[in-house]
């Protein structure tokens, strides 16, 4: 049964809130969590862990976990587009199948991006959530009221044998969906469209014989019968087929006989045993609230920007907004800043989720222009003879399309590029990269996320942001700032806990790479937020004070000069 008060509520148990959990876990925090369904979900649906979300689980100790009930890593290699499993290939969009774009992949990160379909994600983040002493999970137990005022909000809930009880929070993340009763009760609005209504059929199917010399995570399908996207989630048995429907149709008409009748269809052959386990409609959206919060409720993930599949970024980006409150939450809630840090987080994440909702959008439309959509209804003529000898010029007509999409399924500048541009960084002058969704430039430009860089230190070899932690801060010092980090020491012991590094003593790398990576001199310093993300740089030795300002500045005890911040979506 949930306590009568915590520290921070969550209300969503999904993959952001149950995230949530493990964040606010790892830091020590109070937090009780809960979820109106009794369990986890039970269809794959979203599946795509970006690069960056992967990151984000790697510095709690959960990457090893995620990456165990992934697809293998040699089954996610490419992008399919077929008139069907069996019929003819229209195109490729290769990615690890290629050595060039294994090698970039694997110079920007230590982690990789995977596939981890929903119904084994959240399983995973639920067992490790419940090892934390500090987090209480409720599944099975629905918030009916939730009210706030100065000091915290109370939350209404009934669990599953019609218990009644309240609990109190300092705080509340309300990660409940694109239909959020938390948003709504809080009058945050939301703006933007939907884009078309979508079915997503999960079934069994051993489909080895067909795939086993295409290593790919999605066969985008194109037929006279259907257009969809088949998404392998195990590279052999288990599947999702997501196809769109006309507005003169409806859910009810996609019967179990008639979803059996497409997924023939998609795969080419009548003779494939199938094994359908559900089949969920749904409708896909490209909104954003007006707030990320108000007062002491904070909206995450869907229940702050649904936004389109197609490119993937829905979980990613209620993960990464997570991650941005989670350290927040802490260091207020410890008294080591002012609750006034709380309103950074929507001036930093709405931008970075606004561009991710456009993105998306414009994932969707570049593949309706040239006749790939797939997600979205399609009566195109041109699909309807795509079969055989006749169908090879139309086949050659959408081929030439397919380059032009790898902004959808490729995409690390949008993984890695985006910035913040807020009162907590303390810009250096230096000009932002030019933007960029698929080519990721790195730069430790005050507001970016901090290059991933091999080193050694202790006598392993690791990466340089293994050595960032989400309970503090790190100061990277060159050979020759000795003087930074006697600044440090003289700071005011109000401010919130950071580690000093001098790169060449405790971190070990071959001389001039971090200064050449990091844009400083072997006299200049770097600080990491707890997020990973810069929070100031000084190229050269310079004033010690620069570095107290700059951490006051990075935890809101002191206003900045400007109060206006913008975030960017790729660089």
């Amino acid at each position: 049964m949930p306590k009568a008060f915590t520290d921070v509520a969550i209300i969503g148990g999904g993959p952001v809130g149950l995230a949530a959990a493990n964040l606010l876990g790892h830091l020590g925090i109070d937090c009780s969590l809960f979820e109106r369904n009794p369990t986890t979900s039970f269809h794959p649906r979203g599946h795509v862990v970006n690069t960056r979300t992967m990151e984000i689980l790697r510095g709690i100790g959960l990457e090893e976990a995620v990456n165990a009930v992934s697809l293998p890593v040699e089954r996610h290699a490419g992008i399919g587009f077929y008139t069907s499993l069996c019929g003819h290939e229209i195109g490729v969009i290769e990615t690890r199948v290629n050595a060039e774009w294994r090698r970039v992949e694997e110079s920007q990160s230590p982690a990789l991006k995977r596939s981890c379909p929903q119904d084994r994600f959240e399983p995973v983040l639920r067992e490790h959530a419940a090892r934390y002493p500090t987090v209480a999970l409720h599944f099975g137990c629905r918030v009916t009221g939730l009210r706030q005022d100065a000091e915290g909000a109370d939350l209404s809930w009934q669990d599953e044998d019609g218990t009644e009880g309240t609990t109190r929070a300092r705080y509340v993340i309300a990660a409940d969906g694109p239909r959020s009763e938390a948003r709504e009760a809080v009058g945050i609005a939301l703006q933007g469209r939907s884009i078309g209504q979508q079915i997503g059929i999960y079934f069994h199917a051993d489909l080895w014989e067909m795939v086993k010399d295409r290593p790919y995570l999605l066969f985008w399908i194109y037929n006279a019968a259907t257009s969809g996207v088949l998404i392998s989630l195990d590279g052999r048995r288990r599947w999702t087929y997501n196809f769109g429907y006309r507005d003169d149709q409806s859910r009810e008409d996609f019967t179990l006989e008639r979803c059996l009748d497409l997924l023939r269809a998609a795969i080419g052959s009548a003779e494939v045993e199938i094994d359908i386990k559900n089949i969920m409609p749904w409708r896909m959206q490209a909104r954003i609230a007006d707030s990320m919060g108000a007062g002491r409720i904070f909206l995450a993930g869907d229940a702050a920007h649904p936004l389109p599949p197609t490119g993937g970024q829905g979980m990613n980006t209620g993960i990464a907004d997570v991650q941005n409150l989670a350290w927040k939450l802490a260091l207020v809630l410890r008294g080591a800043a002012p609750e006034s840090l709380l309103e950074s987080y929507t001036t930093e994440r709405r931008p970075v989720a606004r561009f991710n909702v456009e993105q998306s959008a414009r994932n969707a439309q570049a593949m309706a222009r040239k006749g790939l959509s797939g997600m979205l209804a399609n009566d195109s003529a041109l699909l309807a003879n795509l079969e055989g000898p006749s169908g090879a010029a139309n086949r050659a007509r959408l081929a030439e399309g397919i380059p032009e999409q790898r902004a959808h399924f490729d995409y690390a500048g949008q993984t890695f590029g985006y910035f913040y541009e807020s009162p907590l960084i303390t810009p250096d002058g230096t000009p932002a990269p030019e933007a960029d969704v698929v080519t990721y430039r790195p730069v430790a430009r005050p507001g970016h996320r901090a290059p991933h860089l091999p080193v050694r230190m202790g006598g392993r070899e690791c990466s340089l942001i293994d050595l960032f932690a989400l309970d503090h801060f790190t100061l990277l010092t060159g050979s020759e700032g000795t003087a930074w980090r006697d600044a440090l020491s003289a700071a005011g012991p109000e401010l919130p806990p950071v580690k000093a590094l001098t790169i060449g003593r405790e971190v070990e790398v071959a001389p001039g790479v971090w200064e050449d990576l990091y844009g400083v001199a072997p006299s200049g310093a770097v600080l990491i937020r707890p997020d990973g993300h810069v929070a100031w740089r000084a190229a050269a030795a310079g004033e010690p004070g620069a570095l107290d300002a700059a951490l006051r500045r990075a935890v809101g005890l002191v206003s900045s000069p400007t109060t206006k911040g913008e975030t960017h979506g790729a660089s």
